[in-house]
């Protein structure tokens, strides 16, 4: 009765998530593309929104070919599934750790005077030492009175979340990061463009120039003026060139690779689309993000830790039992009088601690309260940016359209200036003038451009898009549910896998292959179709008539009908050694590491 009463006083209500009010739809949540009089102006190959896999909407191949080998290749992501697995193992511990453990035993001793070895006394001569021998097996169990073990299971479980949620949010930023590298260095491609054209004009005035000097029109004050001009030009290029090799440098470190083994094409800005954000986007749509799951995790992962040190106020109950043989002899070892066995159970209760497990609890109380407003926080901030992202992106485009207006006027009057001061009705200064106003206006457009598909990427980071996480609130009994839409994603995540792609489980397949080529670290199941395209598209000689085969390595457990899983990967099947050697070594000349394994035969 005691035992059932003092469980009554540790139940404790479930903390649930703070309810943080949402506004229906964001203020700037407008239609963005808006020409003359406000209305949707779609670009030429304008695609829907989709923020999952948002980079496509710029419908720009070889931004696609470096997002997979990004997600393929960057270390970044391959630590951070690294430590899912980590904290997967810290949650098997956790949960082993509400079972009996069981140990064999194997002691020697001597001993005197008398005494015991284990369970045996030793008597005889006082002055006399005596060896005893023991062999047995123990098992011991503390019994979860108070739900102590149960609450650091499922605050390791929420810690596991924690890790995927935050490799998600890893994922999330390096597509972002590695969006706008790549955008920079197309703009940079138009920008040298934009100064050689330029470059090239000038040279053209020049002549101009030139001519007028030889027949008294011009001064050669003027005449250098020009040069003066083309050679300020020139000096702005190795600095447009020095910025692009830093993009470039950029985008080899987000794809895991080094600037010397990546090759860009010489594309422009107008490679790319512009993606349509429809009116009346749903603020909820934030809840995906994942760092925002992960705040969910660590906040529910407080809320067990304050169950735990609510449960070691009480007493603990210790269950133990023994059985084995002891002698002093080791030839009568296993007799059957030398059989023994006990059964123990204690209990035991703080009396007094210096008040040191009650602020335990205050300490988790107050580690709670923290994330509480963290949480709140963190959608407030995610809010904000989503917010920033809308507007960034309306009053942008208003800036394009105008600047496109003002270049277009410059590009006219430099024109009409060219023919008038050919004529003899415009002196230098005023030529010079409208050159270089040209030139800004032009320089400024890229620029603007650029700063418009950057405001694209900075409204679907803040949506959440490029991870992979869902919305998975915990149940009533304050554990995460399963949802549809996981199970909705995992199933299609296998079916649009492209084809070549060998699922496994952990005990792997036969296969008539005698070795096969391993890729380094671990891998999410919604990455392995990217890791696939990347190799398919870089080595598509090589791996004619091979596939890829994820053999799963660890899961996280949902339920019987979905999961997250995280697997090896080899490329197979090779016949011979020196053909996957082969293979190995093409993989290292791209700064990947691989190695080569044999598989036995069925």
């Amino acid at each position: 009765m005691v035992a059932v009463l003092s469980a009554c006083a540790v139940k404790r209500p479930h903390y649930d998530l703070p309810a943080v009010p949402l506004p229906a739809e964001y203020r700037n949540s407008v239609p963005v593309m808006a020409g003359d009089g406000g209305q949707p102006v779609p670009e030429a190959g304008t695609q829907p929104l989709d923020v999952a896999s948002w980079w496509r909407s710029f419908g720009n191949p070889e931004l696609d070919r470096l997002m997979d080998r990004a997600l393929a290749n960057n270390p970044d992501i391959r630590i951070a599934t690294l430590r899912i697995a980590q904290a997967k193992a810290r949650a098997d511990q956790g949960r082993a750790g509400r079972l009996p453990s069981v140990t064999a035993q194997a002691l020697t001793a001597k001993q005197a005077p008398g005494g015991t070895v284990g369970s045996v006394p030793v008597g005889g001569d006082v002055h006399q030492s005596q060896r005893s021998y023991q062999a047995g097996v123990q098992g011991q169990w503390r019994v979860d009175l108070w739900g102590e073990m149960g609450a650091l299971a499922e605050s390791a479980e929420f810690q596991l979340w924690r890790a995927a949620f935050e490799r998600d949010n890893v994922q999330r930023t390096l597509v972002a990061s590695l969006a706008s590298s790549y955008i920079e260095f197309v703009s940079l491609n138009d920008r040298l463009g934009l100064a050689r054209e330029t470059e090239a004009a000038l040279k053209s005035t020049l002549a101009t120039v030139e001519r007028r000097v030889a027949v008294g029109d011009a001064t050669l004050g003027e005449l250098e003026q020009q040069r003066a001009a083309i050679f300020s030009l020139r000096a702005t290029i190795p600095a447009l060139e020095q910025q692009r090799e830093e993009a470039l440098n950029s985008v080899a470190f987000l794809v895991g690779t080094v600037p010397a083994t990546l090759a860009l094409s010489s594309a422009g800005l107008d490679s790319l689309a512009v993606p349509t954000i429809n009116a009346g986007l749903p603020s909820a749509l934030l809840l995906r993000r994942p760092d925002v799951r992960a705040v969910e995790a660590r906040l529910l992962s407080a809320d067990a830790d304050i169950d735990v040190a609510r449960a070691r106020l009480f007493p603990t109950l210790d269950l133990s039992a023994q059985i084995g043989y002891s002698s002093l002899f080791l030839s009568q070892m296993f007799q059957p009088q030398t059989l023994f066995w006990n059964m123990v159970a204690s209990t035991s209760a703080s009396i007094f601690d210096g008040g040191r497990r009650a602020k335990e609890e205050d300490f988790s109380q107050a580690i709670h309260e923290e994330l509480v407003e963290t949480y709140i926080r963190t959608i407030h901030q995610a809010l904000r940016e989503v917010e920033s992202g809308l507007a960034g992106i309306r009053l942008l485009e208003r800036r394009v359209l105008a600047q496109r207006e003002a270049a277009e006027a410059a590009r006219r009057a430099w024109e009409i200036s060219l023919k008038v001061y050919a004529a003899g009705g415009l002196d230098y200064l005023g030529l010079l003038d409208v050159e270089r106003t040209y030139h800004r206006h032009l320089d400024e457009l890229l620029r603007m451009r650029m700063e418009r598909y950057r405001a694209y990427i900075n409204l679907f980071q803040a949506l959440g898009g490029g991870g992979v996480s869902e919305p998975m609130p915990p149940d009533n009994d304050g554990s995460l549910a399963a949802q549809a839409s996981l199970q909705e994603r995992s199933a299609a995540g296998l079916s649009s896998a492209p084809p070549g792609i060998v699922w496994e489980n952990a005990a792997g397949r036969s296969m008539e292959a005698v070795w096969r080529v391993e890729l380094p670290a671990l891998y999410l199941q919604s990455t392995v179709p990217a890791v696939w395209r990347d190799l398919r598209s870089r080595y598509s000689a090589q791996l004619e008539n091979r596939e890829l085969h994820p053999v799963q390595v660890g899961r996280v457990e949902m339920s019987k009908d979905t999961q997250e899983a995280w697997y090896r990967l080899y490329v197979a099947p090779f016949a011979l050694a020196s053909d996957a050697e082969a293979f190995c070594r093409t993989l290292q000349a791209d700064q990947q590491r691989c190695r080569v394994l044999p598989l036995q035969k069925p």
